[in-house]
């Protein structure tokens, strides 16, 4: 008897549309050098090799046809990732370790990016009518934190990564990342904030606990309800992302049966209260060093310089209604590249004076920032 012989995959996908102008973004992509480079990044990064995927990433360019080719959260981490180095905590290596897996670009996740699609399609209620199929599922691949949250753990994406693309080396930089990819999502109300934590209770028990202050207090009021996952850390614990608020009655479903937070989520979407719930985030709101959402970064910098400079400004308590969020709001502005950057030639040194009162507010690396540039500045007088 005769073994049947295995199919073999193509190596790219073959062009559907025969008419040049009207191909797809992806069949572009398999035509050019970007190809070859994207899956050599991707072997980079799962070495851990920060400068070989930056390397890459440069010599290849950033444009195809006029469009963007790598992501600028993926860049920016990278960028983070290179300036800040052994001083990268390592839960944010944990974070960098999940963006990876999140690529998803290996064969064996083809079912589960399926599959995670139709999850998110259903919960917001079906297709976008005003995007075609490619179009909608690029958007909810970039933004849906449904989709982010199924494909990682419902579907095991974390946990494949980590036993067949992840080398040691990677691993070894990383926070408790195992026990990550078995963390059960969670319904929780936030009580408090302080600057450095904010503490949450479980509604069906009344357990409490408390999380790292990232920026998730922007996002959340307290007496408000949440869902997302609180993982391990060596010295605590935090959201692998920034957590999703949902209604009260959701976070009570999913606290009692968590896995069964996509029925909750999507029955709450079908009601009025699904303009509350923000499924869809922006292009670069999944951060490896805060919770904040990109766009709200230099806005909450913005404010706070004018809060410095005009104490009595009642206007500002529309962004800043507790005082406790906006240090998180300082570290997500000192760990952005072009700020380390900007701060590696050195400040005024009004500006180091008001920074250095904020070191006990802030997570490493920003507080690492602030100490550095206060030592040059000593150091240059």
């Amino acid at each position: 008897m005769t073994t049947p012989k295995k199919r073999e995959r193509p190596l790219r996908p073959p062009n559907r549309i025969k008419d040049p102008r009207r191909r797809s973004f992806a069949e572009k992509v398999v035509d050019s050098p970007y190809w070859p480079a994207m899956f050599a990044v991707i072997d980079a990064e799962a070495r851990g090799d920060v400068k070989a995927a930056l390397e890459i990433i440069h010599r290849a360019g950033n444009q195809l046809d006029g469009e963007q080719f790598w992501h600028p959260l993926r860049i920016e981490r990278l960028e983070q990732m290179r300036l800040l180095g052994a001083s990268i905590p390592r839960w944010a290596h944990s974070r960098w370790i999940v963006s990876q897996a999140m690529q998803g670009t290996q064969p064996r996740n083809k079912w589960r990016m399926s599959k995670a699609i139709m999850v998110a399609t259903d919960v917001r209620g079906g297709p976008d009518p005003h995007r075609d199929r490619e179009a909608d599922r690029i958007r909810i691949m970039d933004r849906s934190w449904v989709y982010r949250q199924a494909f990682l753990y419902e579907l095991g994406g974390l946990e494949a990564f980590l036993r067949h693309n992840a080398s040691g080396d990677l691993i070894a930089g990383a926070d408790r990342i195992w026990e990550w990819a078995r963390a059960p999502m969670r319904g929780v109300r936030l009580l408090g904030r302080e600057p450095r934590h904010l503490l949450w209770e479980d509604p069906e028990t009344g357990e409490q606990i408390s999380t790292l202050n990232l920026g998730a207090g922007m996002l959340v009021e307290d007496g408000e309800c949440a869902i997302g996952r609180i993982v391990p850390l060596e010295s605590g614990w935090m959201f692998e992302t920034a957590p999703l608020r949902v209604p009260d009655e959701v976070a009570y479903a999913v606290a009692d049966e968590p896995d069964r937070w996509i029925d909750a989520l999507r029955d709450a979407c079908a009601e009025d209260s699904a303009s509350k719930i923000w499924i869809d985030r922006g292009l670069r709101d999944y951060g490896l060093l805060t919770d904040l959402p990109h766009g709200l970064i230099n806005l909450a910098m913005d404010a706070g310089l004018h809060a410095f400079h005009h104490p009595d400004d009642e206007e500002l308590g529309e962004l800043f209604s507790h005082p406790a969020d906006y240090p998180a709001c300082l570290a997500a502005w000192l760990v952005r590249p072009e700020t380390i950057e900007a701060l590696a030639e050195g400040a005024p040194r009004e500006a180091i004076s008001v920074l250095k009162g904020f070191i006990g507010y802030v997570h490493e690396p920003a507080a690492g920032l602030i100490r550095d540039l206060a030592q040059r500045s000593r150091s240059a007088a």
